[in-house]
């Protein structure tokens, strides 16, 4: 399956994916309320919401320095970035490891169009394979 990111980049997936890391902590927020909190296995030292997420996921560094061996370590299917909170040489390092989804989010509309893209990819897929 093919999805495209808010930078309208093109990003293969092999299915849906199960393990996912966060590097945007609002983006982690919005995750836990889309129900994937156990597809979540790393997560940014800056993911404080809900609360007690950080207990039960791997830290993989901040949102501007990661640990690329932590996140390699943790197989995820697929990397959740940022324009604003992630630097291109980051995302360029962890495509080589899982394939990384970019949002970019300027306005309310885009925003919105993050949340769907999202549900389209964890919740819409799943609907879609059943």
């Amino acid at each position: 399956m093919e999805i495209t990111d808010a930078l309208n980049r093109k990003i293969s997936l092999s299915g849906i994916p199960q393990r996912i890391v966060s590097l945007v902590p609002s983006q982690t927020e919005l995750l836990v309320n889309l129900g994937l909190r156990k597809q979540i296995v790393g997560i940014t030292k800056f993911c404080v919401h809900p609360e007690d997420l950080r207990k039960e996921k791997t830290i993989v560094g901040g949102t501007k320095q990661v640990h690329f061996d932590k996140i390699k370590a943790l197989k995820p299917d697929i990397i959740l970035c940022n324009k604003e909170e992630n630097t291109q040489e980051m995302v360029l390092e962890l495509e080589k490891i899982a394939p990384v989804w970019v949002s970019a989010i300027s306005t309310v509309a885009d925003c919105y169009d993050m949340i769907l893209s999202l549900g389209h990819i964890f919740l819409k897929m799943k609907q879609l394979l059943k």
